[in-house]
């Protein structure tokens, strides 16, 4: 029998995890591949999670929409980090992690032979959503930059284009673009009618003095912007599974017919925990991202001392996307990393093939210990080359 999904790639860090699992039995083995921050939801939230273990509300479904509390916090909480109004009751929705919310727009919005304009490098999950609904991702190249141009997204634009999709502060670069390059891409999609879905996962995880623009802070574009985040990183919940999207009421509205196909809801203790969560955000990630600035200017400090190594420094996530000088097959090498030196990272080609030659690098759950542990091996194996 053949399945409609044959067509898709397996996703890559599945496969690649499964082939370090060997390695990762070693007491030395260090995990630099998987998108984590490295801590968990702070005490006091969990506590008050634990507190409602036997209420019976937290093991029945919520609203398909989700908790109307935890709608108005994330009210709250997007006009302050990413500056812009939702109404709680009407253009808010509760998903099951960011994915679970573009998955759900892209089977709104895209058709067989329809297609996303997509920033390359990419977020490969990004690229299989489309691809499920049997549309195209139509890959543009950011520039030298890290950032995309209006003027090459306007020369993929034809007419089954439906959207045009940014990740901002980037995975997996850690660009963070600027307002001038989003207006303009706003102007872009407005002036073609397309929808701008804009992926805002890593809002919060910004550094020297970088700040994360919202497009959907446009008070013009907001019926043609998707804002889509996730608790996964910022809260430290990724197990959890509990991300939002925001959407004009008249998005949402359609919306709510994928949500109570694909998830009716998402899960009520991990909402009750983000719910939690958000009333103590501001002083605990600032903690989080104070300790996240330390780690990444070791690590771009100790990136400077290895010839092979081509950084740009970018100013978002806790995503390193050096170049390596020479290298025309990142798998290889990622692989050979793995086996000579106990280290596990992401080849660049998983993200596209203008990722080629690179590699994603997580600091996310090290200790500066660790970051120091993983240049040393570093240079140590591209010394040997």
């Amino acid at each position: 029998m053949r399945f409609r999904t044959e067509h898709i790639m397996p996703p890559p860090i599945v496969e690649l995890l499964e082939v370090a699992k060997s390695w990762a039995q070693r007491d030395d083995f260090l995990n630099l591949g998987q998108g984590t921050a490295g801590y968990i939801p702070c005490r006091d939230a969990v506590r008050a999670l634990a507190e409602q273990i036997w209420n019976p509300r937290l093991h029945t479904y919520t609203p398909d929409q989700g908790l109307i509390e935890l709608r108005e916090e994330v009210a709250l909480y997007v006009r302050r980090t990413h500056g812009f109004d939702a109404d709680p009751q009407t253009e808010i929705v509760i998903t099951a992690g960011g994915n679970q919310a573009f998955a759900g727009a892209v089977l709104m919005l895209v058709g067989p032979g329809e297609n996303i304009i997509v920033p390359e490098p990419y977020y490969f999950n990004s690229v299989m959503a489309i691809q499920l609904t049997g549309g195209i991702a139509r890959s543009v190249p950011v520039g030298p930059n890290l950032q995309p141009s209006a003027e090459v997204v306007r020369s993929a634009i034809d007419d089954k284009t439906r959207a045009v999709l940014l990740v901002s502060p980037n995975n997996p670069t850690g660009s963070v673009y600027s307002q001038h390059v989003v207006d303009e891409i706003v102007d872009l999609c407005l002036e073609n009618d397309l929808m701008l879905i804009s992926d805002e996962t890593y809002a919060r995880l910004v550094f020297e003095g970088a700040r994360h623009y919202s497009p959907r802070s446009r008070r013009d574009a907001e019926d043609n912007v998707i804002s889509i985040g996730s608790f996964s990183k910022d809260l430290g919940m990724a197990g959890w599974r509990v991300g939002f999207l925001v959407g004009s009421e008249s998005f949402v509205s359609e919306y709510m017919k994928v949500q109570d196909t694909v998830a009716i809801c998402a899960s009520t203790a991990g909402q009750i925990l983000a719910l939690e969560a958000l009333k103590r955000e501001e002083q605990f990630v600032d903690r989080e991202l104070a300790r996240l600035a330390r780690l990444r200017n070791i690590a771009y400090s100790r990136m400077e001392e290895i010839d092979a190594l081509e950084p740009i420094r970018t100013r978002g996530t806790f995503y390193l996307f050096p170049a390596i000088r020479g290298c025309t097959d990142s798998r290889e090498l990622a692989l050979n990393l793995l086996k000579e030196e106990s280290m596990f990272v992401l080849p660049g080609s998983v993200f596209g093939s203008t990722g080629e030659g690179h590699i994603r690098i997580s600091i996310g759950p090290l200790t500066p210990d660790a970051v120091e542990e993983a240049f040393d091996r570093m240079g140590r194996f591209f010394s040997r080359r």
